[in-house]
Order: C-alpha cells, then structure tokens, then sequence
C-alpha cells in the first residue's frame, strides 16, 4: 500500500472518530437533559399533591363543620319544640255543664252576697283613693272562710299579687277562665283538676281594696275579655 494511500485512509479514520465523539457528546446532553427533567416534574406533581391533598382536608373539614353546626340548629330548634309543648298550658273542654252564659255555675261564697259590683265605670276606690274602674264581683266573706270553684275545671296558676294577695286561676270551659283574688292561702296546684264547689282556698285579705270589709274579688275573663261574672255564671236576671 502506498504512503498516499495509508495517509487518505487515516484522515477518514479520524473524521469518524471525531463524528463519534460529537455524537457521543451529543447523547450525553440529551440524556442528563431527560434525567434532570422529571425532577423537576416530579417536584410539581408533589406540589399539585399536596395542594389537592390541602383542598380536600379543607372541604372534609368545612363539611364537618356544616353539618355540626346543622345538627346544632336542630338540636336547639327541637329543645325550643319541646320546651314550647312542655310549657303549654291544657285547657278545659266545653260541654253541656260549662257553657258560659247558659249552664249552671255556683257562687264562691255562701249565698253570693256581694259587696261591690262590676262596673267598666270609674268609681271612687277608698283604698287607692282615686277613681278606677271595678273588673270584678265582690262577694262577702268571712276570713279563714272556704272559696269554692263556681264550675269544674283545671287550675292554670297560682302567685302572689302586690295589689290583689293569694291569686288563684281556672279555666273553666268554654274559654272561661276565672281568677279568685284575695286569698289566705290556696287549696290547689297549678295543673290540678277540680270539681263544682271544691275549695280553691281560704279567704284572706286585697291589699288594694283594704279599706273595704273582708270579700273574695273574682273576675272572669270569657275569650280573653273582661265580662261582668254574675252574667257569664247566669246570676242575673
């Protein structure tokens, strides 16, 4: 082989040596390129993670909180329901024996002797010593007497008045409710049942209708209305 020869076909040999190198290089490059990126890839999708993960706590926690908060309200609205039906007063049922105006009632005390009258007029009051008017009967007594129940009926309360002493109240029926004023001390309890003539209490004192003799003040209220009560009892003519 010739020296031209030999020279030519060493000079390709080194061209493609060096084609190889560049191309080595070039492989190189590309692959720590393609090693680097799914780093940072990665980095993004654990980012990407970590924010669904923080959403999602956040609507379990804001679920959770909706509905504690829901079962509070109808936990409150259910007691308030039930506190309302607790606190409820029964009223009596109407029949033939207890309808105002018309059915038979008894007087409280003895006879029925009043003392003063019902009168939506103002009259000079000797107690208070000014002009009122008199929402009530006052029936004659004696102190320490027997008060009785005009009709049948369910005992709706019993306190004590500054103006009116010992205050018992029944309903009676037919949206009759009577209020016995003046007691000494009271026979019955709220929620009770009673009968005609039953005691409802002893007779004691009114401090704002002192000046007068000892009496029992009863007022009746028919459908939340003041009404004169020897007309709802039927004791006028």
């Amino acid at each position: 082989m010739s020296e031209k020869s030999k020279g030519k076909k060493q000079s390709q040999s080194a061209k493609v040596l060096f084609c190889v190198v560049c191309i080595s290089i070039i492989a190189l490059s590309v692959v720590v390129y393609f090693v680097s990126q799914p780093k940072s890839s990665g980095s993004v999708n654990e980012n990407t993670t970590i924010v669904e993960e923080s959403t999602e706590v956040q609507k379990r926690v804001t679920s959770v909180t909706e509905t504690t908060t829901a079962n509070k309200t109808t936990a409150s609205q259910t007691t308030k329901k039930s506190a309302k039906s607790t606190t409820e007063k029964v009223t009596m049922q109407q029949d033939s024996e207890n309808i105002p105006y018309k059915s038979f009632y008894q007087y409280p005390i003895g006879e029925g002797k009043t003392q003063k009258t019902y009168s939506e007029d103002l009259r000079y009051d000797e107690t208070m010593e000014d002009y009122r008017a008199h929402t009530g009967v006052d029936f004659v007594g004696e102190k320490g007497e027997v008060v009785s129940a005009i009709n049948k009926g369910i005992v709706t309360a019993v306190y004590e008045d500054h103006l009116y002493g010992t205050v018992v109240e029944v309903d009676h029926g037919g949206k009759l409710v009577a209020k016995y004023c003046g007691l000494e001390k009271a026979d019955v309890s709220e929620g009770e049942h009673i009968k005609m003539g039953q005691s409802v209490g002893k007779l004691g004192s009114i401090p704002c209708e002192s000046a007068q003799n000892t009496h029992l003040h009863l007022e009746i209220r028919v459908k939340s209305k003041l009404v004169n009560p020897l007309d709802a009892m039927c004791k006028t003519d």
